[in-house]
């Protein structure tokens, strides 16, 4: 029998395993990113945002346990921007998991909420080198509208 896998809100619950999933995201960027610390530990960052107006997070899971999440929020600029556009600030999906269609779903998710709240569009920022993150994003029909620069100090 195939295994279920679902999405859903995230609860207070979940703060810590967020908290958990979002070290394991840092420490694997940090392999691209000289500037990230692959020996942090992320304590307490979710759990006040669980519930907070504008931002929202996702958790998929696989038969009641989580393997994935996705953060965002809905951001604008008055008298700048027309509308808001949804920020996509942390996606992450255990190895395991991967090209099972967990991303997609969480994405999908994500894209009911940024449109329920009035949001334009979705930004990401995705490093340059992290070719998978990259192709996952274009299959899902996202494009490059922006290049966002670092100069190393």
């Amino acid at each position: 029998m195939e295994s279920i896998i679902r999405v859903r809100e995230a609860v207070t619950e979940d703060a810590d395993a967020l908290d958990e999933m979002l070290t394991r995201l840092i420490h694997a960027e940090a392999a691209y990113d000289k500037n990230l610390n692959d020996q942090s530990v992320v304590k307490d960052n979710y759990r006040k945002r669980i519930g907070m107006e504008g931002h929202k997070i996702f958790v998929v899971e696989e038969e009641g346990k989580m393997i994935g999440f996705l953060y965002g929020f809905v951001y604008g600029i008055p008298d700048l921007w027309r509308e808001p556009a949804a920020i996509l600030d942390a996606l992450f999906v255990d190895e395991q998991y991967r090209r099972r269609g967990c991303a997609r779903m969480l994405i999908e998710e994500f894209k009911s909420f940024a449109r329920r709240s009035g949001a334009c569009r979705i930004e990401l920022k995705v490093i340059s080198k992290n070719v998978d993150a990259l192709k996952l994003y274009q299959t899902l029909e996202f494009v490059e509208t922006k290049k966002y620069l670092s100069l190393a100090l």
